[in-house]
């Protein structure tokens, strides 16, 4: 999963109004439907851009210039424009961190038309973006910490063993050199070593389970997935609450 353009966030189109519109409407569609900006058109072309900011930075400029300044009716959106920050949808993703540095968002030129990017957006990307890795991270330390558990000072021992009763498993002497190929076929050859008193399911559910987030940890690691929604998350959410629990209630002894 590799992002190179901007063009790659699922940003949200930009809601425009004309110049003419009074401030009072603005401010009173930007609270209805939880803007922080909106854009402003003459002509059917983006002249720029509205913000709270910008609202109460020509509220207070035309309080201190003016004798009888108007009422907020009678004030038009194109008092309060600012000029918004544009990036291209093919630029590189890269681009978004030195702009919202500065400001608080970003406007996308796309083919179908401008779409914004707030900082609270590229949060809630990166958080999405980076969330199936720390999962099948948590559960391979959850495996690793059943297997110590299982095996204690003698797991260097058993994954030489392992390695050597393997066709296809190449030779590791450590946890941190396991794949999930080992995880699967140790914990399914060995079930009555102990891994019978963590699990509680039958042997080929926790088998089929750790090969299927090990066919996943593959593909995600080794970027073979362009789309997040190639993944199966709801099979990783669901084994990273179920094998941590188990890692994380003692068997019996």
């Amino acid at each position: 999963m590799v992002f190179d353009t901007v063009g790659e966030i699922d940003a949200p189109s930009f809601e425009t109004v004309t110049a003419e519109t009074n401030l009072r409407d603005v401010i009173e569609l930007m609270l209805a439907r939880q803007y922080s900006q909106v854009g402003i058109t003459r002509s059917g072309e983006l002249i720029g851009a509205v913000s709270y900011q910008s609202i109460a930075r020509a509220l207070l400029a035309t309080d201190e210039l003016f004798d009888s300044p108007k009422r907020l009716s009678n004030r038009t959106a194109e008092l309060a424009v600012e000029k918004p920050r544009i990036v291209d949808h093919d630029d590189e993703f890269n681009t978004l961190f030195s702009i919202l540095g500065e400001r608080s968002y970003v406007l996308v030129d796309s083919p179908d038309g401008y779409r914004i990017v707030t900082d609270y957006d590229i949060r809630e990307f990166w958080r999405e973006s980076t969330q199936p890795f720390l999962l099948i991270e948590g559960i391979e330390n959850a495996i690793r910490s059943i297997i110590r558990d299982v095996y204690g000072d003698e797991v260097p021992a058993v994954l030489r063993d392992l390695s050597s009763e393997s066709d296809h498993l190449r030779l590791v002497e450590s946890l941190d050199e396991c794949s999930f190929s080992h995880y699967e076929f140790l914990i399914s050859k060995n079930w009555n070593d102990g891994f019978d008193e963590f699990f509680h399911e039958r042997q080929d559910f926790v088998r089929q389970l750790v090969s299927r987030i090990g066919e996943h940890r593959n593909r995600l690691f080794h970027f073979r997935i362009e789309d997040r929604s190639e993944l199966d998350l709801d099979i990783i959410e669901f084994a990273h609450g179920y094998i941590t629990a188990v890692a994380d209630n003692p068997r019996p002894r």
